[in-house]
């Protein structure tokens, strides 16, 4: 192979400088004679060892390294760029470092690995690796440290470099490669220190050329040069080492530049009515159309690279008042609502960095008013003005405000409350605005799940603070909600029992909050609670209903009595809460009491999960455990857990309960459940089923009874849980025998084989009392007696088949099931499916029962098939017939009568029934029209009879539909009976159709006039 030709990678100069080229590299020779110039991809390049060796044109074993959109660089390129800048005037930052260069100085060179070109050639002493003016980006660079005598220094220095989507990567040493080689990441800043005994008495300098920026400033030891931050490349290096007294080799102002130093930029932009979103601004300038048009909505967005940050917004809007707090965005649009007031917050690092200054144009005042910062308020309320235009500024804390901060905010004289509710079956209630709001009703049968209140017209800074606690759980400590959100949006079913409320900033100075609850559970207020103690109960069964909140001006006497503000003990005695969760209707209201019921009757809805308590001076709990559909019995739960599922459409089949520790020991808990189709089943106790399994069935109401021990309790039954009973059968059949006994809706018989099934047996166990009979159709014998209960229904021994089958329940498992059936017969296949004693097969036509398959259902369910001629005494109808009973179907007649000619076929239909729905009675051959004297073809109506007619011959009993078409017998010998002609089933009449003198005498007698006759080919 012939050696490749060498090119010389170059070293660009800076800026316009003249340059020398440098002298070009010398060719190495590989073992095999070939060049070993440009190793790029092989274990040479990765290691960076091409220090004296050019990129060879051609070499592309590393298409990240070499290959560019062109191809590689020309010869020409690369050797115009070749330079050395140790001599460049110093005005371009260079040095002159050639007095530096005594006997002991260590040595330097340097390599870089470049896009498209690979590794370059290695430089020292201050000379450019990498390139300017090409966009090319350094991916790997590497630095070797020799001493006078050509010795590599050890440990001379370290080297560290942020890569592109990775972040600073760990230092590495002299010789080894920093960055990365074939990832096609950019270098974007360097760091270089010497050894602890180079740098007594050296200094390492260097900087670094970037994407965007150019040449930044030199650095030194160990110092960052370059960018993070911008995703910015290192496009060139320039590394010296100087004595510690040399200076700098140029200026040091700005070697590296970091986005987390620049300052947080605020951007924000105001939908104005009749206008629309406007353009986006920052930094203090005008959003909005002072004098004109007011803000509707305001969106609010900051950019900093130091740290998290975020703005939360919200904004006082006519007809509304103050809203939530929001990231970003405030108001509405498309609602002609006015904003009247701002107030904004910084969150995250950002909230410790900056403060955050803002003020509104005051439409009223047509002026703007003082600035306002982190969530103080900005604007007016009650005054039924709104803003034009907003200003916000960033300042870093500690420095002053942008401007006058007098008279930010103009509120009304005394600040405003406003409150709404949502009630456990998910409905909202307001609470108006005033000093004195109450949310929510005295109805007992409407608790509360959560609450929110808002202060308006709010003169001074602060906030609303409050919480909620829910049955079974406690309230949170030190998490409260503010300003208008929920307590909590949980869909959990559980109402509250207790809450607390209090004030923030100069509103708790200057105002408190007084509020006291009312408890569905007992049907009373309870005392007033203030500024953030508990109100409400500790009991599991309480239920707020309503909330009742004033302000009063600081240190007023209290609105009311303060005595059971909040019940700490559960004294009542021992007592059930129990809560259903309903298809359609959700969590219902907890029923309370020692007989409680959850769930609905008569409505068909299903009940889908099942929460149960105790409440009471006895310690204890409710453990309950639900059968799901599609899942099966699940873990068991105790409040405020509950049984069941909800999302899920899943409806409970049945439940188990148990109550634990002593209230085990002194009460019993007693359960019933009401099931579709069945209504309410037994009581049962104590861990057993109620419901059903293996049913299908859902649940609907669940009644619960606590009883102390001893006392009178509901009677329990066998038929608290009703589940499937097991259904065996079993068929003897011709040749065969007794086959093997088959469960519910097995098949027992023969298919396709021609056996006829000669006996059944049957038999089924359950908890449910009752059993199963059933009786058989034997041939030449008919319907035989009942047998139940594995007895025997036909015969053995004597070559009788079965040809029909009815089967019953009996006892309970009657009114709890139904059993479905069907035959497979002779001819026919699968007959529909019949159930609870009805016939299923066939009778007087000699067709055997080839097989039966059985099956029990929940009562009520629907069939498990067909149920389309479950049994018949009429043949199967062969193919032709079963064509032309197929096309009567197709028609109406005036009676109740069709006749149907098939003129290709010779054969007549007689069908009874009505319009489109008819039964074949006969099918009889018929000799229509000859080819050349056809019978015709249409719809037509009988409207005429006759004895008989003929010259030379006679045709009898004749029925007329067309003209001189007709039905009629044969011919005979005139005025005899003497067939002339008795072809049947040929085409040889003059057009009439002839019939044997039977059948016409049939259609004379019995097919009224206006029946429709149709005659088809």
């Amino acid at each position: 192979m012939p050696a490749l030709q060498p090119i010389a990678v170059y070293a660009e100069s800076v800026q316009d400088s003249s340059v020398s080229l440098a002298q070009e590299p010398t060719v190495q020779a590989s073992p095999t004679g070939d060049a070993l110039a440009g190793t790029v991809g092989t274990d040479a390049d990765q290691a960076g060892e091409s220090n004296d060796i050019g990129v060879l044109d051609g070499a592309t074993s590393d298409a990240s390294d070499n290959a560019t959109e062109n191809g590689s660089p020309s010869e020409s390129e690369i050797k115009a760029n070749s330079a050395s800048v140790l001599d460049v005037d110093a005005t371009d930052g260079q040095v002159d470092v050639s007095d530096d260069k005594s006997e002991s100085a260590p040595v330097l060179t340097y390599q870089a690995h470049v896009q498209d070109y690979g590794w370059m050639t290695s430089v020292s002493a201050g000379e450019l690796a990498g390139t300017t003016g090409k966009s090319k980006r350094m991916e790997a660079l590497k630095l070797s440290v020799k001493d006078a005598e050509g010795n590599e220094i050890s440990d001379a220095l370290s080297i560290k470099a942020h890569v592109s989507n990775i972040g600073w990567m760990d230092p590495v040493g002299n010789d080894a490669i920093v960055g990365t080689v074939g990832q096609s990441r950019q270098l974007e800043a360097i760091a270089i220190q010497l050894s602890a005994e180079l740098s007594q008495t050296y200094s390492v300098w260097y900087r670094v050329h970037t994407s965007n920026f150019g040449w930044l400033d030199w650095t030194c030891d160990g110092a960052n040069a370059g960018t993070e931050g911008y995703g910015y490349s290192v496009e060139a290096v320039e590394i010296v080492i100087l004595a510690k007294d040399v200076a700098a080799p140029g200026g040091t102002d700005v070697p590296f530049k970091s986005k987390a130093d620049e300052p947080a930029i605020v951007t924000y932009s105001t939908h104005v009515s009749n206008v629309g979103w406007m353009s986006v601004v920052s930094n203090g300038a005008t959003a909005g159309a002072p004098g004109a048009e007011c803000v509707e909505s305001l969106d609010t967005r900051i950019t900093w690279f130091g740290g998290s940050a975020g703005i939360q917004v919200r904004s006082h809007v006519q007809d509304q008042g103050w809203g939530s707090w929001y990231f970003g965005r405030t108001g509405t649009t498309g609602l002609s609502r006015r904003i009247e007031a701002l107030q904004m917050r910084l969150t995250g690092d950002a909230a410790n960095a900056y403060d955050i200054w803002y003020r509104v144009y005051s439409a009223r005042y047509n002026a703007w008013l003082g600035w306002a910062a982190n969530g103080a308020a900005a604007g007016t309320v009650g005054m039924s003005s709104g803003v034009q235009a907003v200003q916000i500024v960033l300042v870093k804390k500690g420095q002053e405000a942008p401007g006058s901060t007098e008279g930010a905010f103009k509120g009304s004289e005394h600040a405003v409350l406003q409150g709404a509710g949502l009630r456990l079956d998910g409905s909202t209630v307001g609470a108006g605005s005033d000093s004195t709001v109450v949310i929510g009703s005295e109805d007992s049968t409407k608790p509360l799940k959560s609450f929110a209140l808002n202060v308006n017209n709010q003169a001074c800074d602060g906030s609303i603070l409050y919480q909620s606690g829910s049955q079974y759980g406690s309230m949170p400590e030190g998490v409260d909600t503010v300003d208008g959100g929920w307590t909590t949006t949980l869909s959990d079913g559980l109402a509250m029992r207790c809450v607390r409320i209090s004030l923030s900033g100069t509103l708790s100075t200057t105002y408190d909050v007084w509020y006291q609850v009312f408890d569905g559970n007992t049907g009373k207020w309870t005392g007033w609670a203030s500024n953030g103690l508990p109100a409400g109960s500790a009991s599991n069964n309480a239920a707020i209903c309503a909330v009742r909140v004033c302000l009063l001006e600081k240190d007023a006497a209290a609105p009311g009595s303060t005595d059971g503000a909040y019940v700490e003990s559960d004294s009542t005695d021992e007592v059930l809460s129990a809560q259903g969760h309903v298809a359609e209707i959700g969590w219902q209201t907890a029923s309370l009491g020692t007989d409680v019921t959850v769930g609905t009757t008569g409505r068909a809805l299903s009940l889908q999960a099942l929460r149960v308590g105790a409440a009471g001076s006895i310690a204890g709990s409710v453990s309950v455990a639900a059968h799901v559909e599609e899942e099966g019995w699940q873990n068991a739960f105790v409040a405020p857990g509950f049984a069941g599922t909800t999302g899920k459409s899943r409806a409970v089949q049945a439940v188990r309960m148990n109550l634990t520790d002593e209230l085990a020991e002194q009460y019993d808990i007693y359960y019933r459940v009401h099931v579709a189709g069945y209504g309410w089943l037994s009581w049962t106790r104590n861990g057993a089923d109620a419901g059903t399994t293996g049913l299908g069935v859902q649940a609907e109401a669940v009644q619960i009874r606590l009883v102390k021990k001893g006392e009178t309790a509901p009677a329990t039954g066998a038929n608290a849980c009703i589940s499937m009973p097991v259904l065996s059968y079993s068929a003897h059949v011709s040749n065969i025998g007794w086959m093997g006994a088959v469960s519910n809706n097995g098949f027992a018989g023969t298919q396709g084989r021609s056996l006829k099934v000669e006996d059944l047996r049957l038999s089924v166990s359950s908890s449910i009392s009752g059993g199963i009979k059933y009786s058989a159709h034997v041939q030449d014998y008919g319907w035989r007696g009942w047998a139940s209960n594995g007895a025997s229904c036909g015969t053995t021994g004597q070559n009788k088949r079965l040809e029909a089958i009815k089967i019953q329940l009996s006892g309970d498992l009657s009114k709890y099931f139904d059993v479905w059936y069907r035959a497979y017969v002779q001819d026919y296949g699968w007959l529909g499916w019949a159930a609870n004693g009805a016939q299923a097969g066939t009778v007087n036509i000699g067709y055997r029962l080839e097989g039966i398959q059985i099956q029990i259902l929940p009562k009520g369910a629907a069939a498990p098939g067909s149920t389309y001629r479950p049994f018949t005494d009429i043949p199967v109808m062969p193919a032709d017939q079963f064509a032309m009973w197929q096309k009567a179907n197709r028609y109406a007649s005036s009676t109740n009568w069709l006749l149907l000619v098939d003129t290709s076929r010779c054969r007549v239909g007689v069908y009874n029934g009505n319009s489109y729905n008819w039964n074949q009675v006969f099918y009889w051959q018929c000799s229509p029209g000859a080819w050349s004297t056809p019978t015709v073809l249409g719809e037509f109506t009988v409207y005429g009879k006759g004895y008989s007619f003929g010259h030379g011959y006679t045709c009898y009993y004749y029925t007329q539909f067309y003209g001189d078409y007709l039905f009629h017998s044969v011919p005979y010998d005139q005025g005899t009976f003497n067939i002339q002609d008795g072809r049947l089933g040929q085409n040889v009449s003059q057009g009439c159709v002839r019939l044997d003198i039977q059948n016409a005498k049939w259609i004379y007698d019995n097919i009224p006039y206006g029946t429709k006759v149709v005659t088809y080919r």
